[in-house]
């Protein structure tokens, strides 16, 4: 029997498309010299980006960071039409709707993405709200409808990201040339992720250490994989991070009718979503799957008393049953 996946939902409703401009080396346009403006060329350096600041009168702060950086240059005039030949992007900051839109009208002609400061009739993009890591990003946005509330947001997520996770996101860009076409590097990722989330800094002995431990795990698991997940609740905040560990890490996710969408959800987008029900010969369309070498979750909602293994076993798969949620008040099904 050939497995029908369930048809994966499109996303819907997303108020902006998050994007990250790879600036290194690449002309920006900036228009303005006011205070905003300069936070606005010091991000834009920080990413490698060149800044030529078109501005007569270049406030302190602007003329402050030009005298610090290399490459902010003030270009002591106003902006022109030649001005946008070889430019990535085009910032403007400006107190007049009528010269931001002569701003954004002549970006766009020249094919330039514009961005005017606190204005986003005139913008192609805007400027998220950003949790430095790098080269680990976080940027945040409400495309303008809560500045605020943004903000609130970055300084929880700082509390929450250990400034280690720069050096690990450091690590993982020098270590990933190493593991080439290595058959444990997935689980070397998630052994990575496991460290990356403590509090501390990584070090070469992590790389030994992490790829042996993917290398003996992979070498010693059997094929066909299968966990069965206990789901009590429609909240996906009950599931405990086992479970959720579990559910990212598998291929094919076979579920009930009633577990919540919210939870299937969770697993990645990539991963096969398939229904069963009592009807099914569940047993053997997962044993199936799992020959193939791909690794199973089955999220079943309440009970799993009933769940017998002998099938699965005896068909050489090794199968663990885990508890979704603690049980202990949680909104059951």
């Amino acid at each position: 029997m050939t497995d029908k996946h369930e048809p994966r939902r499109p996303m819907q409703g997303l108020a902006s498309l998050p994007v990250f401009f790879d600036l290194a080396d690449k002309h920006v346009l900036l228009a303005g010299g006011t205070p905003e403006a300069a936070w606005k060329a010091e991000l834009l350096q920080a990413a490698g980006a060149i800044v030529d600041v078109f501005s007569a009168t270049p406030s302190d702060a602007m003329q402050a960071l030009a005298a610090q950086t290399s490459t902010v240059t003030l270009i002591g005039r106003d902006w022109t039409e030649n001005d946008f030949a070889g430019a990535t992007l085009a910032i403007g900051d400006f107190a007049t709707a009528e010269e931001a839109a002569r701003f954004c009208a002549a970006a766009r002609r020249a094919g330039v993405p514009v961005n005017v400061v606190d204005k986003p009739d005139y913008c192609d993009f805007q400027f998220g709200t950003i949790v430095d890591r790098s080269p680990l990003v976080v940027a945040i946005s409400t495309s303008g409808a809560a500045p605020v509330f943004a903000l609130a947001l970055r300084g929880r997520l700082e509390a929450l990201l250990p400034a280690s996770l720069k050096r690990w996101a450091e690590a993982a860009k020098a270590w990933r040339p190493k593991l080439a076409d290595a058959p444990s590097r997935r689980r070397f990722w998630e052994i990575f992720t496991t460290r990356a989330l403590t509090s501390r800094a990584p070090d070469e002995r992590d790389f030994d250490d992490m790829i042996a431990a993917a290398w003996r795990e992979t070498a010693d698991s059997q094929p066909g994989a299968i966990v069965l997940i206990g789901i009590a609740s429609a909240d996906p905040e009950m599931l405990t991070l086992k479970a959720l560990r579990l559910l990212q890490a598998a291929d094919v996710i076979f579920h009930d009718k009633a577990v919540a969408p919210s939870i299937v959800e969770i697993a990645r987008r990539e991963s096969a979503k398939i229904v069963v029900d009592a009807a099914d010969d569940i047993p053997a369309r997962m044993i199936a799957r799992a020959q193939e070498g791909a690794r199973i979750a089955w999220l079943v909602a309440g009970d799993l008393s009933r769940f017998d293994a002998l099938a699965f076993q005896a068909a050489g798969c090794t199968v663990e049953i885990v508890a979704g949620a603690d049980t202990a008040n949680v909104e059951w099904l």
